[in-house]
């Protein structure tokens, strides 16, 4: 698997599973994709990592978990979630995949985000304003 970049992003199972899961995360990296050039976000792949842990599973509740919270969590923000199966290890993990979004995107509590090489980083007014110009 390629590293993360511009248009990939890993992210540990725990974001989306653990009882201290991170959908605030989540949903600002789906922001900075949406508004750069698209991109894919792999979750249960944990950072430094080329594929994910042996035996890892999926289910089809924390499929649709995340569909619904991105979209409760994000504006102009469009995402296909699918299930992927490593060949190597034989684990699960989960692939977003954000559209590139003709007008800008934010958190639904107004924050907009652009991906900048392998980094999300928060825009202001101006940036946002130049971006779809």
């Amino acid at each position: 698997m390629k590293p993360e970049s511009q248009h990939l992003d890993k992210k540990s199972l725990r974001v989306v599973t653990a009882k201290t899961a991170d959908w605030s995360e989540l949903a600002k990296d789906c922001v900075a994709f949406a508004n750069a050039q698209g991109g894919r976000l792999l979750i249960g792949i944990e950072d430094g990592e080329a594929e994910p842990p042996a035996g890892q599973r999926v289910s089809a509740e924390i499929i649709e978990k995340v569909r619904v919270r991105l979209a409760e969590l994000t504006v102009n923000v469009s995402v296909v979630v699918q299930l992927c199966h490593s060949e190597i290890t034989g684990g699960d993990y989960l692939e977003v995949t954000v559209s590139r979004s003709a007008s800008p995107s934010s958190t639904t509590d107004g924050r907009f985000y652009f991906r900048v090489g392998d980094t999300t980083k928060p825009l202001t007014g101006d940036d946002i304003q130049r971006s779809f110009e």
